[in-house]
C-alpha cells in the first residue's frame, strides 16, 4: 500500500477533473445564458429570504463556472477553493440548513465543500497549470 503514495498526484488530478467538470456543467447556463436562467435563480434565492438575491445569484453561478474552469486547469486551485468553500458553506446553511433541508437533499452540497477544503490543503498536485503548493 505504501507504494500507492507515489501516485497521489494522480489522485488530486482526479478530484480535480471530476469536481471542476461538475461545477461547469451544473453552472454554465446561468454564466452563459444569465438573462434566460438568472432570474430563476433569483427567485429561489427571494425564496429563502436571501438579501441581495440578484448579487447572490450572479456571484455564486460565476464562482462554480469560473472556479470549475480553474480546478480543471490546476491554476489557482486554492484560492478557487477559498471561494467554493465560502460558496458552498453559504449554499448549505442557506438552502439546506435553514429550512431543515434531509440528509439526502444536503449530500451534494457537503461533498462539494469538502472537496472544496481537501483542496484548499492539498493544492492542486503535479498534474496542473500553475502548482501553487
Amino acid at each position: 500500500m505504501k507504494r500507492l503514495s507515489r501516485y497521489r498526484d494522480v489522485g488530486v488530478l482526479v478530484i480535480r477533473l471530476a469536481f471542476g467538470f461538475q461545477l461547469v456543467r451544473v453552472s454554465y447556463t446561468n454564466a452563459l445564458f444569465p438573462v434566460e436562467n438568472i432570474p430563476n435563480f433569483v427567485s429561489y434565492l427571494i425564496s429563502l429570504g436571501v438579501p441581495f438575491p440578484t448579487v447572490g445569484a450572479y456571484l455564486s453561478s460565476y464562482t462554480e463556472f469560473i472556479g470549475g474552469i480553474l480546478l480543471i486547469l490546476g491554476l489557482f486551485t486554492r484560492w478557487t477553493a477559498v471561494l467554493l468553500i465560502i460558496n458552498f458553506s453559504v449554499a448549505f446553511g442557506l438552502a439546506h440548513v435553514s429550512i431543515g433541508d434531509t440528509y439526502q437533499n444536503t449530500f451534494p452540497s457537503l461533498n462539494l465543500l469538502a472537496v472544496s477544503i481537501f483542496l484548499l490543503l492539498n493544492g492542486p498536485g503535479q498534474f496542473s497549470v500553475k502548482n501553487d503548493e
